[in-house]
């Protein structure tokens, strides 16, 4: 899964995958590149550097390279409430944690102001997900059956399109 990070006031999507012992592979815009951390140093392809970090919260401060970096994890939900999920979605995040029920929509279909779109259930309470005002459905993100914490993203919606 790739993450919305904000480095230093610039917005980079980066995602990092487990590939071995103390490996992994990290996913970014200029593509893959192995990584792996020693201490207080990070090796990034065949380049190790000395680093330093600070972390408050969903911010880390980063010294590498005699440089500091800000760097901001961006939570996925608040990224979907942004827009960040594509063409300014709206993001249907899950009010509790719990499992799918029923998927009664799917990618690409109009959903009316509403209707019924999902049903989870949170501690043996079923509850209706349903669609805030007339749109399409862009993504599901969970099928039946899948469990999801709270915040998470069950549904994206995109505006209808106008005639």
């Amino acid at each position: 899964m790739r993450h919305l990070l904000i480095i230093d006031e610039t917005e980079a999507e980066a995602g990092l995958t487990p590939a071995g012992d103390d490996l992994y592979i990290l996913h970014d815009a200029e593509g893959s590149h192995e990584v792996s951390f020693h201490g207080y140093a990070v090796r990034v392809d065949d380049v190790m550097d000395r680093v330093a970090v600070a972390v408050d919260g969903n911010v880390a401060y980063v010294h590498l390279n005699g440089r500091a970096h800000r760097v901001e994890f961006r939570e996925p939900v608040d990224r979907f409430a942004r827009g960040g999920a594509g063409g300014g979605a709206d993001a249907i995040a899950a009010p509790m944690p719990g499992s799918v029920v029923a998927v009664n929509v799917e990618a690409g279909q109009s959903v009316a102001a509403g209707q019924v779109m999902m049903v989870i259930e949170s501690m043996k309470l079923e509850t209706a997900i349903k669609a805030p005002r007339d749109a399409v459905i862009e993504t599901v993100h969970v099928s039946a059956g899948k469990t999801f914490n709270k915040g998470a993203p069950l549904i994206a919606l995109v505006p209808l399109e106008e005639e």
